[in-house]
């Protein structure tokens, strides 16, 4: 099995690099983090390296020492793990990498298995969970500090255990990882009260433009750079804005264009369960989950969006008419 493959790998080699997609979230980082410090505390190397920085809502994690930004990975090391990356590319990485073994450890359907070994479980409803459980099954102990890392990445992967793949085992684990030293208080402010006063003037921007299809069950929201220079406020400040038109009564599909270059748009995906959104952004290029995925687009704005909606009008009406 994949799992005892990963141990067996995890106990016998030295040094260890951890990676994941790029734009990282709570459980990308949560799930990394929590690795490397179990990997430090078995007397490994261990590392967690992104193209781009730690969100801000995500410092109060036991960074320190432990991650670094980088575009390019130089430094040896025996295993690069990539966890909770739908496929490599999404990390950024392109470029050929001198390190012998590649573990893929994810939770995305659209992953195509591009490790040396393979770790994909499309039915964990986070990477966190599967962290958990080969932290388990290594009989790692829980400290506070990868416990307030696992339960990160449970919080923020399901909407503060809000979405459809809140499961009564998200529960479970989250409960135990309260018992082991996790804050629910200290990680929900950090994580949703602490939001700087641009990114409320830039959400009020985008609801304010919001558009909803003539049957009432697309939703759309965009950003431009315009906005994020107005509002003084980056991309990593849009985080979660597409729940916004997702939670319109009726709605099916919310769709969030962001404007991350001269006629490049990143482009996220939320449904309500009906529409497997995974399969639409897969058409594009993209990937993730049935109810959360996305994609990137090159092209004059007008002509991104309308072939973009007219798509999801197409996945909508094959899904409920």
């Amino acid at each position: 099995m994949s799992l005892s493959k990963i141990i067996s790998v995890l106990e016998e080699k030295q040094s260890f690099i951890i990676t994941g997609h790029v734009s990282p979230e709570g459980d990308v980082i949560g799930s990394g983090m929590a690795l490397a410090l179990a990997l430090r505390g078995m007397g490994k190397k261990a590392e967690v390296v992104n193209q781009d920085p730690i969100p801000q809502q995500l410092l109060f994690l036991p960074h320190e020492g432990l991650f670094s930004q980088q575009k390019t990975i130089t430094q040896p090391a025996e295993v690069l793990i990539v966890v909770d990356s739908g496929s490599f590319e999404r990390t950024g990485y392109a470029g050929p990498i001198s390190i012998p073994t590649i573990i893929n450890i994810d939770h995305h359907v659209t992953n195509p298995s591009y490790g040396d070994i393979n770790w994909v479980l499309p039915t964990a409803m986070a990477t966190g969970e599967m962290i958990y459980d080969l932290l388990k099954a290594m009989d790692i102990q829980m400290t506070p500090s990868i416990a307030t890392c696992l339960y990160t990445a449970l919080i923020t992967e399901t909407g503060s255990f809000r979405y459809v793949n809140t499961t009564s085992r998200a529960l479970q684990i989250a409960g135990e990882m309260i018992e082991k030293g996790a804050n629910p208080f200290h990680i929900a402010t950090a994580l949703f009260e602490a939001n700087p006063p641009g990114r409320l003037k830039l959400l009020g921007e985008v609801l304010t433009a919001m558009k909803i299809s003539a049957d009432k069950r697309i939703a759309w929201i965009q950003v431009t750079q315009g906005q994020l220079r107005k509002t003084g406020t980056t991309l990593e400040d849009t985080e979660d804005f597409v729940t916004y038109p997702r939670s319109i009564e009726g709605v099916e599909v919310a769709v969030f264009f962001r404007e991350v270059g001269p006629e490049q748009y990143k482009i996220s995906f939320r449904s309500q369960g009906k529409v497997d959104v995974a399969l639409l952004a897969k058409r594009w290029g993209g990937g993730g989950h049935m109810y959360a995925a996305g994609c990137t687009r090159f092209g004059p704005w007008e002509t991104v969006r309308d072939a973009i909606l007219a798509s999801v009008q197409e996945a909508v009406y094959q899904a409920v008419s």
